[in-house]
């Protein structure tokens, strides 16, 4: 596989509803995110630490991550154009709404489990979110 076939997979991904892909071709195996920074290529019998889980562990030192309880699409706000429910840097009580998560056309309220400080919003508006995906990291 050569660079323009990889950037054709990475436009592809990119133009389509997946969150990932992943292709093996004569031992070379591609692995693209559209959530993370990075992308691997990784050859057989190589181990990759990914960069993303290192920024993971340091994250949760500096605070709480709050990840997402179901499968849906985030929205920040109650309606569009509205305010949404929480900003970067802004203090949170615990049991404040921070997002919503639209599932089968219901709209599940999230709320903070911590009193602290929104550090980090790792999620976009009209994301689809799975199960376990950090939303924000709330700071003591």
């Amino acid at each position: 596989m050569n660079l323009e076939e990889i950037e054709k997979l990475m436009k592809m991904l990119e133009n389509s509803t997946l969150a990932s892909l992943e292709v093996e071709e004569n031992g070379l195996r591609i692995r693209l995110d559209k959530n993370s920074p990075m992308h691997e290529v990784v050859k057989p019998n190589e181990t990759i630490v990914s960069s993303k889980k290192e920024e993971k562990v340091e994250e949760k030192t500096l605070g709480h991550e709050i990840t997402a309880p179901l499968v849906g699409t985030f929205h920040q706000a109650p309606y569009k154009d509205a305010k949404p429910f929480v900003a970067l840097g802004q203090k949170v009580k615990k049991g404040q709404k921070l997002c919503i998560i639209e599932a089968m056309k219901v709209m599940n309220e999230i709320t903070s489990p911590y009193d602290g400080t929104i550090l980090k919003i790792l999620a976009k508006e009209n994301d689809v979110v799975e199960f376990g995906k950090p939303l924000f990291l709330i700071g003591d």
